[in-house]
């Protein structure tokens, strides 16, 4: 893996100190099958050919021809074929940079842009990029670090309102992993406390990290999982509103009640009941 440091000036005039570690062009044809896998530094992914279907820390995204995702460092991820054909991508990776949503002050998994538009343009610098890493002809690494600012160039004009690019949080590792564990273990009696054993940090660093780059308090996005779970029970099953409470992991009714109104902005039992009027005023 090569390694070429340089200086990355963003939106803002900080500095921030990158280094572009590998450049590869992937082919296959028929399907594979994807592993969850995370790295401590950012990956370009950019579909050449084909399409493929990505998930980023359980989100899905459908990824065609033209379309590039940034997966941001530490982000378990996973991606696969949409049926048969060829898929064609190139994958490069650097560390010390990390892209979230501009202005919102919010950890992202990751950022996906569709680059239709610009299309010769990013292709012409991803080619200098892949050709520049694999040849190593003397210079190289000047050719691939303006390469590579020339192609965030082009995504800045097409998204000028949504990209931010930023030295990665020093905690978004451990807010990415507490996240998934919350993902995982909503349904079991979870803590804050808990939490904090877990991720090995203060629980009020922890609360204060998470609400940073999440935007939710951890027990508030605990909550809106359950809640989210929750939504599925009633509108799926015959189980009773207590039943429900307690499969998505909540300690009472009376709680559960609480939380889903002030999320959904109408009780469990008012959001099944609507919920199955309309379905009788599509059958009638």
């Amino acid at each position: 893996m090569s390694n070429i440091p340089f200086t990355l000036h963003t939106q803002n005039s900080a500095a921030i100190n990158v280094s572009l570690l590998y450049a590869a062009s992937s082919k296959y044809e028929g399907e594979w099958s994807g592993t969850p896998h995370s790295h401590p530094y950012a990956e370009f992914f950019y579909v050449l050919r084909g399409e493929i279907d990505f998930q980023a820390e359980g989100e899905p995204y459908s990824l065609h021809e033209d379309d590039l995702i940034v997966i941001n460092p530490d982000v378990n991820h996973t991606e696969r074929p949409r049926g048969p054909g060829t898929v064609e991508y190139v994958s490069f990776g650097v560390e010390g940079l990390c892209m979230d949503p501009a202005d919102s002050g919010m950890w992202s998994s990751c950022s996906l842009f569709h680059c239709r538009q610009s299309r010769s343009e990013v292709r012409f610098f991803l080619r200098l990029l892949l050709a520049e890493f694999e040849n190593n002809l003397p210079n190289y690494e000047q050719l691939c670090c303006h390469a590579f600012e020339s192609l965030l160039v082009f995504l800045k004009r097409a998204h000028p309102q949504e990209l931010a690019v930023t030295a990665p949080k020093r905690t978004a590792r451990e807010c990415s992993a507490v996240k998934r564990y919350i993902d995982a273990n909503f349904r079991q009696p979870i803590s804050l406390d808990h939490l904090a054993e877990v991720s090995q940090l203060n629980k009020y660093y922890l609360a204060h990290a998470f609400r940073e780059y999440i935007g939710l308090s951890p027990i508030n996005y605990l909550n809106s999982r359950r809640v989210e779970e929750a939504r599925v029970l009633l509108r799926d099953t015959s189980h009773s509103i207590s039943e429900i409470a307690g499969i998505v992991g909540f300690s009472s009714q009376s709680y559960f009640a609480q939380v889903f109104q002030k999320a959904v902005g109408e009780s469990p039992g008012e959001y099944r009941k609507r919920l199955r009027r309309g379905r009788q005023e599509k059958q009638e």
